[in-house]
């Protein structure tokens, strides 16, 4: 008699918990089928899910050997990655920006991984026809290749029924891998960097016995090129031991030359032209030591190293033209000798050309850039090197997304500008601020932050003062330049003496005169584009409004059409009126366009660039402008507020604010506070090398207190003036706020939603719970809309907050509320 046959013993079942790229809340368990090999958190997966079984390339979480009690999930098909591709600390970085802001994990995947490794059924693969046409490796790989020359583009869903694969990730991740393929968003982020075209001596012209000889050559034929030389031996110190390089454009415009002139020198043999990437320097100033610091930057830094070794934390307040990125670098180079990393967070990365090109020099190969202007192959080229640690960078400089970047020695993380709304994303979710959140993100690493600004905001003010923060000042500027002088003009004595030009008085006209005379420099700051903001009728005082949105239409001249600034459709200028059908229509307002073509009636001889969003929509357009003007080729810069962002020009000497009535009555609890550090950050653009320069502000409210405090340079007294008024209304830093909207196409639902919502949470938060508000748009996209702000008690704000997420999951599932849209901002800005 024969015994049995024992089963085989199996292995226990193994489960994942999945983070899936997508607006849904939680964690998704699904099993590992035997024979998958292993996987570990941070690797990618490709699962299935919904009714229709969509792909998606899910992060593993967890992974466990509970089954969920709820359903038998279903099987991981395949594993995308070897090793995994997002760190622990990143992963609880992402839990933590979930639950700080009343969003999904999922949300917050999205807006960190680059697009190459959010890979699913909807993504669409185009081939990459930089590569040339290869011979195929395989069937699978010549079946997608003749089907992308037939029609361009396939999503991976038809890739699968191509291929017959209910799982085609791994093909077309490896087809990727390769450079076969690309995705669609690698088409359209083409960005290339722009080039700067330089000039030097030619060889045989360098020996100054040489250039003697071309003196006199020129001498007596050639006055106007002789200038041009002139001009470059003196801009090159080509004599010197610091000899420095001339860019064409500055050249130019310091000689007051044409461009014939130069080409004449080229084609005589005098000089020689080249090209290199705008941001980066020569190579002889690469890996070169930084300037010694003042005396005052050595005590600051003297003192940082003290605040760091008591706080996590610590709050530079340096006033503009300080020198603060010396200390930054001076840190930097301790940091980097010790083979630690470095993240160095800017506003706006589009504006920083010239600290990279300062960085670069100074730390060669040693500094990447992050920023959204990259192509998706090359952030997730990137983000490889740093999650794989080889050759990765020491010192990463970006702009919001670069938080979420996988570091592996992180020591420091600089917050720059640290009082700049551009660090808080707005749309879509995770609406989270980069400032609050790269303080976590190196709590979650061990290391230090620090945040620097001229006009800290008032929150981080506070926590300085009350010993949360470390707090080091520089209140000198480098090379003891002494700050720009402040003067306002009354908008209405100069309209009542009738001096006024347009939109510019004859104070600032004179003073632009001045400045053109000297060859000097000058920005003027108006916080509207477009020419000007409203069309109106002179019988009915009708103003043509968006037929999608509650709100005005302003005129651009240069396209002829009227815009929507909420939705961005365009239409074309009225004849008449629609209401009353009168012929008289006026224009009202102004926005910089409109400054812009007064400027050339006034001051024909200047050279004008305009630098806002309708101009700067290129890939190339903003940081055109900026190396245009940091040049010499453009006299004076009109803008919004663009120009107050962290710009560093040596010729500018004066600034004019245009209508600064606009920052002061703007409704919005932050508003004067706001309009300080505007004001204060343009005008620290004016007289930042040897003399002081000069900044006119153009006002009706002559008397407003925060006039006063910009004019004494006084942060002092701005923060103890709005300290006393946040306390006494209960606002930030002495709450923390929660911005709910509510959005419908019928007025009806949403206005029943505002008020249901309004009332189950003053059940438990009382007058703590504002609103809900007809807000001063209204409609906007086809769809009506409705405020509530949230008012939570700092000690509490967590269990607050909770219950919060709570009535809104609980209200929202009723089905009489399912359809509207809802929008949670926490921390807004």
């Amino acid at each position: 008699m024969t015994c049995p046959r024992a089963a085989p013993l199996r292995s226990p079942p193994v489960f994942a918990d999945v983070i899936l790229p997508l607006a849904v809340p939680g964690l998704f368990t699904f099993a590992i089928p035997e024979g998958l090999g292993p996987i570990v958190p941070g690797v990618r997966v490709a699962v299935p899910f919904g009714k229709g079984g969509k792909l998606y390339g899910g992060l593993v979480r967890h992974v466990r050997e509970q089954a969920p009690n709820v359903r038998t999930p279903r099987d991981i098909l395949s594993v995308l990655d070897a090793q995994p591709v997002v760190t622990p600390e990143q992963m609880e970085l992402w839990d933590r920006i979930a639950a700080h802001y009343l969003c999904t994990v999922g949300e917050v995947m999205i807006a960190a991984l680059p697009a190459q490794l959010t890979l699913g059924s909807e993504t669409r693969i185009v081939p990459n026809v930089t590569e040339g046409s290869r011979p195929p490796h395989d069937r699978r790989t010549a079946m997608i290749i003749d089907a992308l020359e037939r029609q361009e583009v396939l999503t991976m869903a038809q890739a699968g029924e191509l291929l017959g694969l209910k799982d085609p990730l791994p093909v077309i991740k490896r087809m990727m891998d390769e450079g076969v393929v690309l995705l669609e968003e690698d088409l359209r982020d083409t960005w290339k960097p722009r080039t700067v075209t330089y000039v030097k001596l030619a060889e045989k012209a360098q020996r100054e016995d040489a250039l003697h000889e071309w003196f006199d050559r020129l001498e007596k034929k050639a006055p106007k090129q002789l200038h041009l030389l002139m001009r470059y031996v003196e801009l090159s110190r080509c004599f010197s031991d610091a000899a420095l390089e001339v860019s064409r454009d500055e050249l130019l415009h310091r000689s007051d030359a044409s461009s014939a002139v130069l080409k004449q020198l080229v084609e005589k043999g005098l000089f020689e032209t080249y090209e290199r990437e705008a941001g980066t320097p020569s190579t002889e100033r690469m890996e070169k030591p930084g300037p010694e610091l003042s005396e005052a930057q050595a005590t600051a830094l003297r003192e940082l190293r003290t605040s760091f070794a008591e706080h996590a934390v610590v709050l530079l307040r340096g006033v503009t033209s300080s020198g603060k990125t010396e200390l930054y670098t001076t840190l930097f180079d301790e940091i980097t000798e010790a083979d630690g990393q470095v993240l160095y967070l800017l506003p706006e990365i589009a504006l920083t050309t010239q600290i990279i090109e300062r960085l670069r020099a100074r730390f060669g190969d040693r500094i990447a850039v992050y920023h959204s202007r990259m192509s998706q192959r090359d952030r997730t080229e990137l983000w490889m090197r740093m999650v794989n640690d080889t050759d990765a960078p020491r010192i990463v400089v970006g702009a919001r997304s670069a938080l979420f970047l996988p570091f592996r020695r992180l020591q420091l993380v600089v917050v720059d500008e640290e009082h700049d709304p551009s660090y808080k994303q707005h749309d879509p979710a995770p609406r989270y601020n980069a400032r609050d959140m790269a303080v976590v993100l190196a709590s979650l690493h061990g290391a230090r932050t620090l945040l620097g600004s001229a006009t800290p905001s008032l929150e981080s003010m506070f926590n300085a003062k009350t010993g949360k923060y470390g707090s080091v000042e520089l209140l000198s500027r480098f090379g003891d330049v002494a700050m720009p002088t402040i003067q306002l003009v009354d908008l209405r004595d100069a309209q009542r003496r009738k001096s006024m030009r347009g939109h510019l008085s004859v104070q600032l006209i004179e003073a632009l005169q001045q400045t053109l005379q000297r060859r000097e420099q000058a920005i003027l700051f108006q916080n509207r584009r477009g020419y000007v903001p409203v069309w109106q009728c002179e019988q009915c005082a009708w103003v043509p409004e968006c037929d999608h949105c509650d709100v005005s239409l302003t005129y651009h001249k240069r396209q002829h059409q009227l815009r929507c600034h909420y939705c961005g459709r365009n239409y074309p200028p009225p004849t008449q009126c629609g209401q009353c059908g009168g012929m008289r229509l006026k224009m009202i307002g102004f926005g910089t366009e409109k400054i812009e073509e007064e400027l050339a009636e006034f001051l024909p001889e200047a050279r004008v660039a305009r630098m806002d969003q309708d101009t700067t929509r290129g890939k190339q357009a903003l940081d055109r402008i900026i190396t245009g003007f940091a040049q010499g080729s453009i006299d004076i810069l009109v803008g919004t507020q663009m120009v107050t962002k962290g710009l560093d020009f040596a010729h500018v000497r004066l600034v004019g604010i245009l209508h600064a009535d606009s920052l002061l009555r703007f409704p919005d609890f932050r508003a004067h506070e706001r309009a300080f550090q505007l004001m204060a950050q343009v005008a620290g653009r004016a007289g930042r090398r040897k003399e002081a320069g000069t900044v006119l502000i153009q006002v009706h409210e002559v008397k407003n207190p925060v006039l006063g405090f910009v004019m004494e340079h006084d942060v002092e007294g701005m923060f103890a003036r709005e300290i006393e008024h946040r306390k006494l209304h209960g606002y930030p830093p002495f709450t923390r706020l929660i911005a709910l909207t509510l959005r419908h196409r019928n007025e009806e639902r949403v206005a029943a939603a505002a008020a249901d919502l309004a009332m189950a949470l003053r059940e438990r938060m009382g007058e703590r719970v504002l609103g809900p508000d007809i807000p001063g748009v209204a409609w906007v996209k086809d769809r009506h809309l409705r405020k509530l702000l949230i008012k939570l008690r700092r000690s509490a704000h967590n269990e607050e907050k909770q219950f919060v997420r709570d009535t809104i999951d609980r209200l929202f599932a009723e089905p009489e509320h399912r359809a509207v849209q809802l929008i949670t901002d926490v921390d807004p800005v």
